[in-house]
């Protein structure tokens, strides 16, 4: 496992990932990704980046909210996810983080059963259709939350 923190150097593998794991409208740029790096921004590999998790930290409220989370598609099923996930809230225990928050696709399966894994709960299904009733068609979201530091 090699984990570590991004740098500006890795930007051109990242938006690979981004590209290949995102639909166009849903993509981050370059900028956005520059921007991160003032973030906890981890990625997973040595020569190349096989996977990045970026989490936006507010320390005096101790809270955390996982912005963006990809592993290249020739990576995937490895358990890499899953690791940057772990390796995130490790980081978020040292902070003294107490909660983190993340919103995901309701159709995305896999990804709730890997946030669930890791101990986070769904709080809330958030419908994205002019009726407010749920709409797997047009994007709604579960928001899940982990409780890291109970006190």
């Amino acid at each position: 496992m090699f984990i570590r923190f991004a740098t500006e150097g890795d930007l051109n593998g990242i938006l690979e990932i981004e590209r290949l794991s995102f639909p166009i409208r849903k993509q981050w740029d370059r900028s956005d990704f520059q921007q991160a790096l003032r973030d906890l921004f981890l990625v997973y590999g040595e020569e190349e980046i096989s996977g990045f998790l970026i989490a936006c930290c507010r320390e005096i409220e101790r809270r955390a909210v996982i912005l963006r989370i990809a592993v290249h598609p020739d990576h995937r099923s490895r358990g890499i996810a899953k690791m940057l996930m772990e390796a995130a809230i490790e980081k978020f225990q040292e902070m003294d983080i107490r909660e983190v928050d993340l919103d995901v696709d309701i159709v995305k399966r896999g990804a709730i059963q890997l946030y669930e894994k890791v101990g986070f709960r769904i709080v809330r299904e958030i419908p994205m259709n002019a009726d407010n009733t749920m709409d797997d068609e047009n994007g709604s979201f579960f928001l899940m939350k982990l409780i890291v530091n109970e006190s």
